[in-house]
């Protein structure tokens, strides 16, 4: 084994130790957890147990029946419903109450994010630098600013520890001799972009993407201008238009494929969905106005990357992510750029820092303005302070570059001088801030920010030592607790149960709670669904398995379920679910300290038979005569276009049946026993990739009653069966299967044998950025 990869695993020793220490509330107790939000547990959490659950019973989780009266579960993108971590999840068993243990979501939490303290780690170590260096910067990613900060947020998280890994195999690829090892290691990145794809953080891909479609360009134009810099070859001015297009091109369309089986259900359920965004809600494919692109992280937010919490939290309007990366990173990124400024990644993640802060300031700002103009489909990132992402990740990186030039003394005192002097009046000037609060308790001051310019004055005292003499074990040691501890402090993602219970705010607890209640509704004979009148609403859909016509999650829903909403008496809704100390009147058939449970008698079935079909072309139209009372919709039906088949009226003297045989998330099966041809509604979503069987024959499936389904039968018994199939999902999951598999194929048969040789060109491009 080469002592690169001996030294990559000892990385990963080292922060897998570390990240269980660091986050031992939440994996060592049972008082802590990241779930106590709303969008946390009814989002992220009932989605894994649905997600986890399907897997274990050997079911893709393609349609969710669950929630919204049905949905293609994979449409919403960031419900994640194909990352792999998935269906290793799928071999734990759930908890003593049925459920996804929510410390399993923890645990998982943990490892991916030091996963992407890794994945940094060897992005640095193959920049050159070394494995202390390494060390601090995966730290700095993982555990610090925007990675750290979306724990309730999985999808955001488990594609943004991606970047470093992606950023990896470009480097690679840009220092290749040949071109096979430079396309095979820019496929390696379009895998990595891949993953993020499947992680569902849409946000984070298009942010990736970014990198990819500069960082190449950028590389190549340096290399332009100075041939050889930073441990590359010289370029022929040949490859100068050709390579970088092509390695940009290799990157962006393997990512495509390998994230398929998630990208084009995305895109077949955007082009039919409503997407909210605040004050309203628009088709998912149409441009957002720039009025409503907010979410900037305004100019003064900038001081968040080195104060926690500045001007008492408030950040500007839109701001929702805590983008602190403690001082020390922040400190040591200056260094990294004032020691190593001629260094070309260094050049280049610092543009990219700035760029995407410019960008961040959303309507402030004309870079933001002008791209969301010019660049298509930019504007579904509608939250620009996200882009603060890549500002947290170029830092990290720099963060190794500076501790890297520290580690190792300096021999010229003068060399450090103008820094030295910048960093002194800092440290004066933290001291200054904290000395009247301190003696006369006035003005009075955030107990963090005291902590933050503390930690300024620290800084400048480890400084002057290290530029005097090389770092030492015990000087290291001090460095990575310092930074942990800044980290740890600022860090309140685990929140105390106790405290939020105390409050009435664990909403996993709420959610829980739903337990008895749920258990009652699926106890109550025949096939119907429920609807949840409680703010926030817990998503006992995806956690318990009960039919609703809600959900309590997403952002998203299908434009014609909305329009439909009008007429959810069509959607079998015969129990509505209140909290207990709801006043409404009505005849409650359940009731415990936190539910109860009001019965519909009336409710339509899940299924029924019409033999009178009218045909209105118009939806507005066809919408509003559903309201007409002179119109039994158990008798009669709209449909858009006349039918294959006519129907026929039903006899004086017979009659239909229906029996529901069975029904899971992707199957449904009937018997039926038609007294005519007749057409059978379904209360069930209508909804592409639906396909229909009618006595084992091929059947169309009709959009009936405006968003509900229909199929022709013919007088006599039949059997119906409904199987969710679509074209979408399967091509993707080839496409996808197909593209991972020939990128690791073509990883072990024609990996490069010079990784090592590369690195040490690195390493010496490092030492002589520094003379």
């Amino acid at each position: 084994m080469g002592q690169s990869r001996r030294l990559k695993y000892l990385a990963f020793g080292i922060l897998l130790l570390i990240g269980v220490l660091f986050h031992w509330k939440i994996l060592l107790t049972h008082q802590f957890s990241l779930l106590t939000g709303s969008e946390s547990a009814n989002q992220a959490y009932a989605w894994y147990n649905f997600s986890v659950g399907q897997i274990k019973q050997g079911v893709l989780p393609a349609w969710d029946p669950f929630a919204y009266s049905g949905r293609s579960f994979p449409g919403e993108m960031q419900t994640g419903a194909f990352y792999p971590a998935n269906f290793l999840l799928a071999l734990l068993p759930f908890n003593s109450n049925g459920v996804f243990s929510p410390q399993v979501y923890h645990w998982m939490y943990v490892l991916v994010h030091v996963l992407g303290a890794w994945f940094m780690a060897c992005l640095a170590m193959e920049l050159g630098l070394g494995l202390f260096a390494g060390l601090i910067s995966g730290l700095c990613f993982a555990f610090g600013g925007f990675v750290a900060h979306v724990a309730g947020w999985p999808h955001i998280f488990h594609s943004g520890i991606w970047l470093p890994a992606i950023m990896l195999f470009l480097v690679r690829a840009l220092k290749a001799e040949r071109n096979w090892q430079a396309f095979l290691n820019a496929a390696l990145g379009g895998s990595c972009l891949g993953m993020s794809v499947l992680g569902g953080g849409l946000h984070v891909v298009m942010m990736q993407a970014v990198v990819i479609m500069t960082a190449i360009p950028y590389y190549y134009w340096r290399q332009s201008r100075e041939p050889g810099l930073s441990g590359g070859s010289p370029r022929p001015v040949k490859e100068w238009a050709t390579r970088p297009v092509l390695l940009v091109v290799m990157a962006l369309v393997v990512g495509l494929l390998a994230g398929a089986i998630q990208l084009l259900p995305s895109m077949e359920y955007s082009g039919l969905a409503l997407r909210w965004f605040g004050p309203g809600a628009l088709p998912a494919t149409e441009r957002i106005p720039y009025v409503h692109m907010n979410g900037g992280f305004w100019p003064h937010g900038f001081l968040q990357l080195l104060l926690f919490a500045p001007f008492n939290g408030n950040l500007g309007p839109g701001a929702g992510i805590n983008y602190y990366m403690g001082v020390f990173p922040i400190m040591l990124a200056a260094v990294g750029v004032w020691r190593y400024r001629q260094h070309t990644w260094v050049r280049y993640v610092t543009g990219l820092a700035v760029c995407a802060f410019i960008y961040s300031l959303a309507g402030m700002s004309l870079l933001h303005g002008v791209l969301y103009a010019i660049v298509p489909f930019l504007w579904m990132a509608r939250e620009a302070d996200r882009f603060m992402y890549l500002a947290d990740f170029s830092i990290a990186v720099l963060a190794g570059f500076g501790i890297q030039a520290l580690a190792a003394g300096a021999s010229e005192r003068a060399y450090w001088e103008p820094v030295f002097r910048v960093f002194k009046w800092v440290a004066f000037a933290a001291g200054v801030a904290l000395l009247p609060p301190a003696i006369y308790g006035q003005p009075e001051i955030n107990h963090m920010v005291a902590l933050c310019l503390i930690l300024i004055a620290c800084w400048f005292l480890v400084f002057r030592y290290l530029i005097v003499r090389p770092a030492g074990p015990w000087a290291r040691f001090l460095v990575v607790f310092i930074v942990l501890f800044d980290l740890y402090a600022t860090d309140w993602s685990a929140a105390s149960k106790i405290q939020e219970g105390a409050k009435g705010t664990d909403q996993l607890e709420r959610l829980l709670g739903t337990k008895a209640v749920a258990k009652f509704l699926r106890s109550r004979p025949g096939a119907y669904r429920a609807q949840v009148l409680a703010e926030p609403t817990p998503n006992m859909a995806d956690l318990y398995g009960v039919e609703v016509t809600g959900g309590g999650a997403g952002v998203t829903m299908l434009q014609d379920y909305e329009r439909f909403w009008g007429h959810v008496d069509l959607l079998a809704m015969r129990y509505t679910v209140r909290p207990a100390s709801s006043p409404e009147p009505g005849a409650v058939i359940y009731q415990d300290s936190a539910w109860k449970v009001y019965e519909n008698p009336e409710a339509y079935p899940r299924a029924w038979l019409v033999h009178s079909v009218i045909v209105e072309r118009d939806s507005k139209k066809l919408l509003e005569r559903l309201d007409d009372p002179k119109i039994n919709l158990k008798q009669t039906a709209f449909v858009g276009e006349p039918l294959d088949a006519k129907v026929d009226p039903l006899g004086a003297v017979s009659s239909d049946s229906l029996d529901l045989s069975r029904y899971n998330g992707n199957h449904l099966e009937l018997d039926v026993n038609a007294g005519s041809r007749g057409l059978l509604v379904l209360s069930e979503v209508f909804y592409p990739g639906w396909k229909a069987e009618v006595n084992g024959q091929p059947a169309r499936i009709w959009k009936t009653d405006y968003a509900l389904r229909g199929i022709v039968v013919p007088a006599g018994r039949s059997h119906v069966a409904l199987h969710y199939a679509p074209l979408t999902v399967r091509v993707g999951g080839w496409l996808s299967l197909a593209t991972f598999l020939g990128v690791l194929a073509a990883f072990f048969l024609w990996r490069p044998r010079d990784t090592e040789k590369a690195a040490e060109v690195a390493a010496a491009s490092v030492k002589g950025a520094e003379n």
